[in-house]
């Protein structure tokens, strides 16, 4: 198997995305809302079938990269991952426009929202007792995981 193991994994905050990088995208995605006669033309509805087809190509490239990790694959799958994130950008741009928020709000929330969800159902990773250098066993991690997605389904159905 050619997937990265956790040894592989680099160290939180050593590398990574900059907040203008973030905003960069952002403002071109608002030029192309004002600028763009297909862009400014789309909704959720329309943008549907591209969502669907950027996630099968992703899909294709990591089966790709699976099994040849090369560096062609490499950048297929981070030119697809790309592909996906624009349909994330393009669908928070639109439910800024509906909600009247500043572009980049809805992003904000989805980020804030994943972080909260990576923290809340990985206790064993994040918790009080989780420690740098020991990783728990699988089968604690998937029992805890299953107890936390069966509460927040009850929650989202009681809240129905």
């Amino acid at each position: 198997m050619n997937d990265t193991s956790s040894a592989d994994v680099v160290e939180a905050g050593t590398t990574g995305v900059t907040p203008a990088q973030t905003q960069g995208a952002i403002e071109a995605m608002a030029t192309l809302r004002r600028r763009c006669p297909w862009s400014s033309r789309q909704d959720h509805g329309s943008l549907e079938k591209y969502a669907r087809e950027e996630t099968e190509e992703l899909i294709e490239a990591l089966e790709d990269y699976r099994s040849d990790a090369s560096p062609a694959h490499r950048a297929a799958v981070v030119e697809e991952l790309g592909d996906v994130f624009y349909q994330v950008l393009f669908h928070s741009a639109l439910l800024d426009e509906s909600g009247s928020a500043p572009y980049g709000h809805t992003l904000g929330l989805i980020i804030d929202g994943l972080e909260e969800k990576l923290i809340r159902r990985h206790p064993l990773a994040f918790g009080e007792d989780s420690r740098d250098d020991e990783m728990p066993e699988l089968e604690d991690v998937e029992r805890e995981y299953r107890r936390i997605k069966t509460e927040e389904k009850q929650q989202k159905d009681d809240n129905q």
